[in-house]
């Protein structure tokens, strides 16, 4: 993770979850119950794609968006910048472009991170 970050991570509030439905699904349990219901739903649609198409592809996207998702979530004050910055673009904030920019850059980093 770059230096510009670093400063605002603290330590996760959980290891991060294997890259499996069900240990996805005990880590969103734990530290955003209330997503719940819509990783529910995502799991049911990737799982009905998966098994129309007889390819595991959606399952596999299913479980890398929600990796994604787990990773910000695990570290308070990445979650909170990323809260933040979208915010920002939301309420067309004057500074949404860079708010804009600063959210792909941070996203990148969590792709990043997620490699190693």
């Amino acid at each position: 993770m770059s230096e510009q970050y670093a400063d605002l991570i603290e330590g996760p509030l959980i290891p991060r979850p294997d890259a499996n439905s069900a240990s996805l699904r005990a880590a969103v349990g734990r530290i955003m119950p209330s997503w719940l219901p819509e990783f529910d739903g995502h799991h049911l649609e990737a799982s009905t794609e998966a098994e129309k198409s007889e390819k595991i592809g959606p399952l596999q996207v299913f479980c890398r968006i929600w990796l994604q998702r787990i990773e910000i979530q695990r570290y308070p004050a990445r979650a909170k910048l990323l809260a933040d910055l979208e915010r920002k673009v939301a309420e067309g904030h004057p500074d949404m472009r860079e708010a804009l920019s600063e959210i792909s850059r941070l996203l990148a980093e969590v792709a990043e991170d997620l490699e190693r």
